[in-house]
């Protein structure tokens, strides 16, 4: 199906297939709405004689700083860009040249690691330092339920989180009214909204059972409060996250008393060997090749990113830690990927308090060429997880990692044993892979 997702693929005699030949990635629409699309020119013949060489894959790029500020103020910012293109031998049908990965399979395996962050759906929920501080010491029980809040951009830029949220989770209306301030905080901000969010929807439908309407049911608690989440990071040390739209790769540690907004993919990982994976270069090639974009930057997605993302196998490969002893080899290698990340971890603790911009503008350092020691943690990174999959340099990745996905699925599919996420099972003494820096709550002045 080479072309058949971009092209429409219709025809007057039927569906059609056909080596795409020249395609525009992405692009902001030229109209009024703020929409991206993507174009594709395709044909249908196989021949090969008739084919040109190449395939022209054209890419959005910002306009040379003098013509930019000669077209300031004709229109939106984002309206104004310019195409670029590479010359590369195909394009798969997700418009890119890198390697088509739409076969992988969701490895069930993976599942129940990657979420989503919460999502209040209103601003009612969200509490400033004053107001936290004050219903926290009216009432220090209100701290089961008032708690740091953190998103993509604060933990880029600042370093941590900068206001609180009221989160009841799953606890019915007389559990949540024993928390008398913060219960009614929402009862005076939020109540209102959505009560009349459900009537608008009930006058639209003539419905009484839309999504705005059961959420009246249970007013007090979050649109998406994310409990199998919240479930499995508050029995762990830590957690890791990344933001969820995002145009660079970086993880970090979070502590679970922080809760974690929807501008966050969550990771209920707690150890340094599972973050040395996920941030794996080759990891980061798999997401962009299987992501969904939000106009031109890139969205994380569990089920897509996450759920096919095959880990690197080991010979006991069993989720039970006391049926086999790892070998040699395995603690090694286990080893040698938890202790480079730790050390990208602290090159980033050393080097922050230096630089102005948080984690963004630290890996925008690695840009340019030249000496850098992030560049140096991050690529020794890279050869130790390497190493760990057993995985060849000097051959492409995604095709690696594609053919380890594929064979994942067909062990799974067998019933035999794999090595899911996290630390492999026999590894001996895994608390020695969990060290304790994270983001951590701040204390209310």
């Amino acid at each position: 199906m080479e072309a058949e997702l971009a092209s429409g693929r219709h025809s007057q005699t039927g569906f059609r297939t056909g080596p795409i030949i020249e395609a525009v990635d992405n692009q902001p629409w030229s109209g009024e709405a703020n929409v991206h699309v993507s174009i594709a020119n395709w044909v249908e013949t196989q021949d090969a004689a008739l084919l040109p060489k190449t395939r022209k894959l054209w890419f959005k790029v910002e306009p040379a700083a003098a013509r930019k500020l000669r077209k300031r103020g004709t229109g939106p910012a984002s309206k104004e860009y310019e195409l670029d293109f590479r010359e590369c031998d195909q394009i798969n049908s997700a418009l890119s040249d890198m390697r088509d990965v739409s076969a992988a399979a969701i490895l069930r395996a993976n599942q129940g690691y990657s979420y989503t962050g919460q999502y209040p759906r209103h601003e009612g929920f969200m509490l400033d330092e004053a107001e936290a501080r004050e219903i926290l010491r009216r009432d220090p029980k209100n701290a089961e339920v008032v708690l740091p809040f953190l998103v993509g951009s604060e933990f880029l830029t600042g370093g941590g989180p900068e206001r609180w949220v009221i989160d009841f989770q799953t606890r019915g209306i007389f559990d949540a009214k024993n928390y008398q301030l913060p219960f009614a905080h929402l009862q005076r901000k939020t109540l209102p909204y959505i009560t009349a969010k459900a009537e608008n929807e009930q006058r639209k439908t003539g419905k009484y059972t839309g999504q705005d309407q059961n959420w009246l049911k249970t007013w007090w608690l979050h649109f998406r409060a994310r409990p199998e989440l919240i479930g499995k990071v508050s029995k762990l040390k830590r957690f890791i996250v990344c933001s969820r739209v995002t145009k660079r790769p970086v993880f970090v540690f979070v502590s679970p008393l922080i809760r974690p907004g929807d501008a966050l993919s969550c990771f209920a990982l707690e150890d340094d060997y599972s973050f040395g994976i996920l941030q794996f270069s080759a990891h980061w090639l798999w997401f962009i090749t299987k992501c969904s974009k939000f106009k031109s930057d890139f969205r994380y997605t569990p089920e897509s990113v996450f759920d096919t993302f095959p880990w690197p196998q080991f010979e006991a490969g069993s989720s039970r830690r006391e049926e086999a002893k790892a070998s040699p080899a395995t603690v090694a290698k286990t080893t040698a990927v938890a202790t480079a990340a730790r050390e990208v971890r602290r090159v980033r603790a050393q080097t922050l308090p230096k630089l102005k911009g948080g984690l963004r503008a630290l890996y925008r350092t690695l840009e340019p060429p030249g000496a850098n020691p992030l560049k140096d943690a991050h690529a020794a990174l890279d050869a130790a997880v390497l190493a760990a999959y057993g995985f060849s340099a000097k051959k492409d990745l995604l095709a690696q990692l594609l053919e380890l996905n594929l064979s994942v699925a067909k062990r799974l599919e067998e019933t035999e044993p794999v090595t899911p996420p996290g630390i492999p099972a026999a590894f001996p003494n895994p608390q020695t892979l969990v060290s304790d820096d994270c983001i951590r709550p701040q204390a209310l002045a």
